[in-house]
């Protein structure tokens, strides 16, 4: 054990040298480094990961706020000029159920942010919980496109920001996921514009202030920040987030850099952007490098200390709400039959996304067992959510259900079996069962009928020539877990939410105070 962290620790001080190497002919280099989605990791935890880039990822503990902030003293003494951001998402989990954000964003001011674009997350608890939030805050937040001025963060947060650095004035703007309506319940904060008419709306407006570095804190995830660089032009860096990646080789887009922050703190992202003798950004020699954060470094003491005290002020148990009635999700019950806690949590998404069907495979309701009426716990929905599975969302037309239905039928006591929201069918076990190969159904399944769709409060048979609007889960729709191709293969404008089914039903907790599944309707009908 001496040995590996021995080799662990001398790796890690060979790459945190390298990181100094930017080439320093014109003298200035701007450094922006930072983080996203912390998901109120304030803890390092254990994490597979590929320290010495043989391919082999060894488990180890990585990340916590208090080894985070060890980085960033060391970056600003490297370079006093840099400047540490976050792209938000960083108040989820027990420190926002427990201390509704004041921690995190404590602890985060005391690590060294600097500048912070929210994110969707943020408003998981509604502006009000967030603005006595930052009241514990250092760091200067960013809303260029939030209209806030009915909500409670009026004057909270800034529209821009420059920051004169060595003699360059550098500009920083923030973009917010355009679906911030369809993935929180928060409604007195809304989106000005979309986030191209923000960017070149900030892009005028900093350039005019004479500003010679521009910086886009984005929270839109690494593909829409990518669709943005090429329809915009003078953005020099967009830092993202929302989409968790740590991209392997920095983004280039025209002249914009494009950098994400991935998640949980397990990397720290660091962009060096020389300029030249005028000042003007080289951007072709803008360069990223990923700095992991283990437990190989020296914990910053006094942060390590506040952590570990929000740790003694944890209650045994923390409680987010009630149910009035018990959950069942044995085996048997998720995986044969109609489950009354997968309606419940398939209704909750079908209701917060406005789709017309939800379809989520039975294997992703997890927990195995009945937890009995009282207290909603976070270790509960965490133990149900035991994946992770983010929501998908996406258009499919009638005429592929059927088939899909059928390969529910065929996974009848497995994992495969569909639980649905916005859709009902019948099983019929004794008749032929589906076969797929290579993506392609081999067998026709006739166990599948009396397919109908809920519209407009009525029930209807299902129109095989309508694109209807359905969501699922990443395993079904971006890995065709339990043999699902036909969400990928065609559908069309898929869309990853980045929302959990935990963040789903932690969100309706914390705003209705009880959430108990109701009587199973006979969505879902076996016939033996």
């Amino acid at each position: 054990m001496f040995k590996k962290n021995l080799k662990n620790t001398l790796l890690l001080f060979i790459l945190l040298l390298s990181y100094t190497s930017v080439s320093m002919a014109s003298g200035k280099i701007i450094t922006i480094a930072g983080t996203a989605d912390l998901q109120g990791m304030m803890e390092a935890s254990h994490h597979k990961f590929d320290l010495n880039g043989d391919g082999k990822k060894e488990k180890m503990m990585m990340g916590g706020i208090a080894y985070i902030a060890t980085v960033y003293k060391n970056l600003q003494k490297e370079n006093p000029n840099t400047v540490i951001v976050s792209t938000g998402d960083d108040l989820m989990n027990k420190y926002f159920h427990t201390y509704k954000g004041k921690a995190i964003f404590s602890l985060m001011s005391d690590a060294g942010y600097e500048l912070y674009a929210f994110g969707n997350h943020e408003f998981d608890k509604g502006s009000k919980v967030l603005s006595e939030a930052l009241g514990n805050a250092t760091f200067t937040p960013i809303c260029s496109d939030l209209d806030v001025s009915t909500s409670a963060l009026k004057g909270k947060c800034e529209p821009y920001v420059i920051k004169e650095i060595d003699g360059v004035k550098v500009g920083f703007f923030s973009l917010m996921t355009e679906d911030l309506p369809l993935v929180t319940s928060e409604r007195s904060v809304k989106i000005i514009s979309d986030n191209v008419t923000t960017a070149k709306m900030m892009i005028k407006l900093l350039r005019d202030k004479g500003v010679r570095l521009i910086v886009a804190l984005s929270h839109i995830g690494y593909k829409q920040d990518r669709v943005l660089a090429k329809q915009v032009k003078g953005i020099d860096l967009i830092f993202g987030g929302h989409s968790h990646e740590y991209v392997k080789k920095i983004g280039r887009i025209n002249k914009t850099a494009i950098v994400n922050g991935g998640e949980q703190g397990i990397q720290i992202i660091k962009v060096d952007i020389p300029l030249d003798k005028d000042l003007k950004v080289v951007n072709k020699e803008i360069k990223m490098t990923k700095i992991p954060v283990t437990d190989a470094l020296l914990a910053d003491q006094k942060i390590k200390k506040r952590v570990k005290k929000y740790q003694e002020g944890f209650p045994a148990v923390i409680v987010l709400g009630q149910t009035e009635t018990s959950w069942n999700l044995t085996s048997d019950e998720i995986r044969k039959s109609e489950s009354s806690v997968a309606d419940m949590i398939n209704d909750l998404m079908r209701k917060k996304f406005k789709v017309d069907v939800v379809m989520n495979n039975a294997g992703a309701f997890r927990g195995s067992k009945v937890y009995s009426k009282g207290s909603i716990t976070d270790a509960m929905l965490k133990e149900i959510d035991e994946f992770g599975n983010y929501a998908y969302v996406l258009r499919l037309k009638g005429k592929y259900f059927k088939e899909i239905l059928e390969r529910s039928a065929a996974s009848y006591g497995e994992g495969g079996l569909m639980q649905v929201s916005g859709l009902k069918y019948r099983i019929t076990l004794p008749k032929q069962v589906q076969e797929i190969k290579d993506r392609k159904v081999i067998r026709t399944g006739k166990r599948v009928s009396n397919i109908q769709v809920l519209e407009h409060g009525k029930w209807v048979p299902l129109d095989e020539k309508k694109e209807y609007t359905v969501l699922s889960n990443s395993f079904i729709v971006n890995h065709e877990g339990d043999g699902y191709f036909w969400f990928k293969k065609y559908g069309t404008d898929m869309k990853n939410t980045f929302t959990t089914f935990y963040s789903i039903m932690a969100e309706y907790i914390d705003h209705h105070k009880v959430l108990s599944p109701k009587a199973k309707d006979g969505r879902l009908e076996i016939i033996h």
